[in-house]
C-alpha cells in the first residue's frame, strides 16, 4: 500500500466522524452563545427597570415639593408665580406618565389621576393668564387634582422604594 492510499482510506473513514464532531462543537459553542445572549437581555431589562424606578422616585419627590410650591404661591397671592409651579407641574407629571408607561408597572389609576391632574393645570394656567380672579378659586381643580395623584404617588414611592434592590 502506497504513502497515497493510506492518506485516502483514512480520510475516507475519518471524515464523517470529524465532520459530525466539527457539528458537535459548533452546537454547543451556540448553545452557550444564546444562554449568553439571553442572560445579557435580561440583565439589560433589570437595569432599565432600576433606572425606570429610581427615576421615578425621585420625580415624585419634585411632584410632590411642586405641590407644596404651588400651594405657598396660591396661598400668598402669587399669581405668576403660581403659573411658574403649574408649569412645571405638568412637565413632571407629563415626565411621571412617560416613565410609568415605560415601565412594567400597571398603575392606571396614577396614569389617571396624572393626566387628569395635567388637563387641570392647562385650564388653570389659561384662566389665570386670560380672565384672573380669585387665585384660590382659579386654581382650586388644579390643586385638588394634584392632591388627589401625590397621595397614591407617595405610596408608590415607597412600593419603588423596596424594589429598587430587586
Amino acid at each position: 500500500m502506497t504513502f497515497y492510499e493510506i492518506v485516502d482510506v483514512v480520510t475516507t473513514s475519518l471524515g464523517i466522524p470529524l465532520s459530525l464532531a466539527g457539528f458537535g462543537l459548533t452546537f454547543w459553542q451556540a448553545r452557550g452563545a444564546k444562554k449568553a445572549a439571553e442572560q445579557a437581555r435580561d440583565a439589560a431589562q433589570s437595569t432599565r427597570e432600576r433606572i425606570i424606578r429610581s427615576s421615578l422616585i425621585a420625580l415624585i419627590h419634585q411632584l410632590i415639593k411642586t405641590e407644596e410650591e404651588l400651594d405657598r404661591a396660591v396661598h400668598e397671592g402669587e399669581p405668576r408665580v403660581a403659573i411658574s409651579w403649574i408649569n412645571t407641574w405638568k412637565w413632571q407629571a407629563s415626565q411621571a406618565r412617560g416613565l410609568l408607561k415605560a415601565s412594567d408597572s400597571d398603575e392606571q389609576k396614577i396614569m389617571r389621576g396624572l393626566q387628569t391632574s395635567i388637563v387641570a393645570a392647562g385650564e388653570a394656567k389659561n384662566i389665570l393668564i386670560s380672565n384672573p380672579g380669585d387665585l384660590v378659586a382659579d386654581t382650586a381643580n388644579v390643586r385638588t387634582s394634584i392632591v388627589k395623584v401625590t397621595g397614591e404617588l407617595s405610596s408608590l414611592a415607597a412600593s419603588l422604594g423596596f424594589q429598587i434592590g430587586e
